[in-house]
């Protein structure tokens, strides 16, 4: 009866996960990531795309340009993302926001919020409509069944921010 001997073996075995692991780092690079950015990049309004992967949930970092409808933009991006890798994943926009931009909105997020707590969405979208007007900027509101996407631009600058308000979680479970 032969001796299995412990040295080859081990060596054996991590040079084979070694392989495997270079392999999937090969596959997920190549199959995976740079066919997603190119795709994102193909959007019209995306200026750049840029996928991180993490441990847990990956990132994928989109520079969106001007854009007229940040809801239509925004589902495309959200399906080319899930198609290519799944679900949880964090879907990042950003923005060429200007201090008074984020201001306005920081101001405008009591009435955002008033309004999802309320169902006033017609209401909420008056008033910061009326509040972006005062100021000198323009909003729009859009909203899906689970999300309210929010486009301030003023000159130059816009912001973007999308809203969750139909109990739905981003990359977290109650389990």
């Amino acid at each position: 009866m032969s001796r299995i001997r412990i040295l080859p073996t081990v060596s054996a075995l991590i040079l084979t996960f070694a392989v495997l692991f270079g392999g999937y780092q090969v596959y997920k690079n190549y199959e995976l990531i740079k066919p997603l950015q190119q795709q994102l990049s193909a959007i019209h309004q995306v200026l750049s795309a840029r996928i991180v992967a993490g441990a847990d949930v990956p990132t994928v970092l989109i520079q969106l340009g001007p854009v007229p409808d940040l809801q239509t933009t925004y589902g495309a991006i959200e399906g080319d993302v899930t198609n290519a890798l799944g679900s949880p994943v964090a879907i990042v926009l950003k923005d060429r926001r200007t201090p008074q931009l984020a201001s306005l909105f920081e101001s405008m997020s009591l009435t955002l919020y008033q309004g999802i707590a309320q169902g006033n969405y017609l209401g909420m979208s008056r008033q910061m409509t009326a509040l972006a007007r005062k100021a000198g900027a323009s909003c729009r509101l859009t909203m899906n069944g689970q999300d309210i996407f929010v486009t301030l631009t003023k000159g130059p600058a816009y912001l973007y921010d999308i809203v969750p308000y139909a109990g739905k979680s981003v990359g977290v479970t109650d389990q």
